[in-house]
């Protein structure tokens, strides 16, 4: 059975060692030891692993695929950590590394971006840099759209607050289409740099209205209208290579 390392075991990571613990076996990072025996139980192989602490680099990185998802926000020094994971002698022997990116790469600008977009002006400095530094030792690039599903319900947080961008096309992805092409780059061992977003970029307004119905919660109030750039994200490329997103429609997703 080949083993498979998960970085950052938070809400996509933890899904995905879910959804893998049966075919593989999988190790995955913990930030304390509050759930190590939680995650024992449930059959998973964990080591702690922040800043402060990388002892068990040398067992995480024995495996033959690595899946990095780290968010930029949760560290001091994002790139400095990300530096010693790539620069750990274990990390040549991997089969394959794949890193969560996400779409704020792409620039403010009101157009449709693939991944042959030349970036001069990101959104997130901290995304762009950390590609910078993983690009050239990296297999697999997701960049991810707005992760949904499950219990991220778009909207939800805005319930009877005051929102001024009704028009803005939404981006989103829902978690089970990520985890699948993580598979899906794995099992037909595909390399490169893939966007992920759902094909249907309906407005703000219909997503969050239609789920303050569908979960009842208080509408968002629309008001103030303001022009926002729409910044659509191709999420195609992929599906060229035979991937199919179950969830190509945010106005469905549960």
């Amino acid at each position: 059975m080949k083993t498979i390392s998960i970085l950052g075991t938070g809400w996509l990571g933890y899904a995905l060692a879910s959804e893998l613990k049966n075919e593989f076996n999988v190790k995955v990072s913990i930030r304390t030891n509050e759930k190590k025996e939680e995650y024992i139980n449930e059959g998973l192989d964990p080591y702690l692993l922040n800043e402060e602490k990388l002892d068990f680099l040398d067992e995480l990185s024995e495996c033959d695929y690595l899946f990095i998802n780290f968010p930029p926000s949760k560290f001091n020094n994002y790139l400095e950590f990300l530096n010693n994971i790539y620069s750990h002698k274990n990390i040549s022997k991997v089969k394959k590394l794949i890193f969560i990116s996400s779409t704020s790469i792409y620039p403010n600008e009101q157009t449709i971006f693939n991944e042959d977009f030349e970036i001069k002006n990101s959104i997130s400095q901290k995304v762009y840099d950390a590609e910078v530094l993983i690009k050239s030792r990296t297999d697999v690039i997701l960049r991810c759209s707005g992760l949904m599903g499950y219990n991220r319900i778009a909207g939800k947080y805005f319930a009877g607050k005051i929102v001024d961008s009704e028009d803005v096309k939404v981006n989103y992805v829902h978690r089970n289409d990520v985890i699948s092409a993580t598979i899906f780059t794995i099992k037909n061992d595909i390399n490169g740099i893939f966007n992920l977003c759902a094909s249907s970029h309906p407005s703000r307004k219909e997503v969050y209205l239609l789920n303050a119905k569908k979960h009842n919660f208080e509408k968002p109030i629309f008001e103030n209208k303001k022009e926002y750039k729409n910044r659509i994200i191709d999420g195609s490329k992929i599906e060229r290579l035979g991937f199919e997103y179950k969830y190509p429609n945010p106005l469905e997703y549960y």
